[in-house]
């Protein structure tokens, strides 16, 4: 791998239980801020909500550790930035007929088509000086996929005709992630996050469906708010606002039932 931009490190691992948990055990023993940590396979990899993330060789499972990255408010947009990152990332080595097929879903999933090849998981902890370590979890699907990720059908990008190593992919990652961070500013300019993100964005403008801890809900995605939130249109034409959850096309929530 090239040299990284300051002040980003790399440790690698042909396997871990978990780059995220290596990362916030790294926060309480002292370790900075900018750790990438990059295996070849994880054995206990988790997804949103305690669900297993199958991470297998040949696929990206990477984790950047961020200490203190912005007020608490700002935090929560982090996923979205990092699913610009890994769409820009892809894009870099993907023809341009194909990228028009990967698009993200509310917040952070990518999608090929209706079927996900990447998912990112945000943890944090806060260590003894008060500061917050954040830890951002990364799995791409390259080279094989499980039939189901999350609850949604899989797919890798290999499955394009055109094959993606992890290693390669993970240069360009911290590379963008870099500058998109940098762009960001702390949350000052979370504006230029949010057109990125805007016009990648999968279900703009369509019916989706929200699944929340106590409910399930419908509308039209009519926007991002300006602190990256999903703004729905209800039939009544009010509209609500969805902080957290997991959102649908229809015909990916029918799957869901199944």
């Amino acid at each position: 791998m090239n040299i990284l931009p300051e002040p980003y490190r790399l440790v690698t691992f042909d396997s871990i239980d978990s780059t995220n948990q290596y990362a916030l055990d790294a926060a309480q023993r002292g370790e900075e801020s900018g750790l990438w940590i990059c295996a070849g396979e994880q054995t206990a990899g988790r997804g949103r909500r305690g669900r297993h993330w199958s991470s297998e060789h040949g696929n990206l499972a990477a984790t950047l550790l961020l200490i203190d990255p912005a007020p608490a408010r700002q935090v929560g947009q982090l996923p979205l930035l990092t699913a610009t990152a890994v769409h820009r990332a892809i894009c870099e080595l993907i023809p341009p007929h194909l990228q028009p097929a990967l698009r993200i879903k509310w917040p952070n999933d990518l999608l090929w088509g209706d079927q996900k090849i990447c998912g990112i998981l945000l943890e944090g902890t806060f260590l003894p000086d008060g500061r917050q370590a954040v830890a951002i979890g990364i799995g791409v699907n390259c080279r094989t996929h499980p039939e189901v990720t999350d609850g949604l059908k899989a797919a890798d990008i290999a499955q394009t005709g055109y094959d993606v190593s992890p290693e390669l992919l993970l240069e360009r990652l911290i590379g963008q992630t870099a500058d998109r961070l940098a762009v960001w500013q702390r949350g000052e300019n979370f504006a230029a996050i949010r057109q990125d993100w805007l016009s990648s964005a999968r279900g703009l403008g369509q019916q989706v469906v929200a699944r929340l801890p106590n409910e399930t809900v419908e509308g039209t995605f009519e926007m991002l708010d300006e602190d990256g939130a999903l703004v729905m249109r209800m039939a009544d034409g009010e509209t609500r606002v969805i902080y957290a959850g997991d959102v649908f096309l229809p015909g990916m929530y029918a799957e869901m039932q199944k």
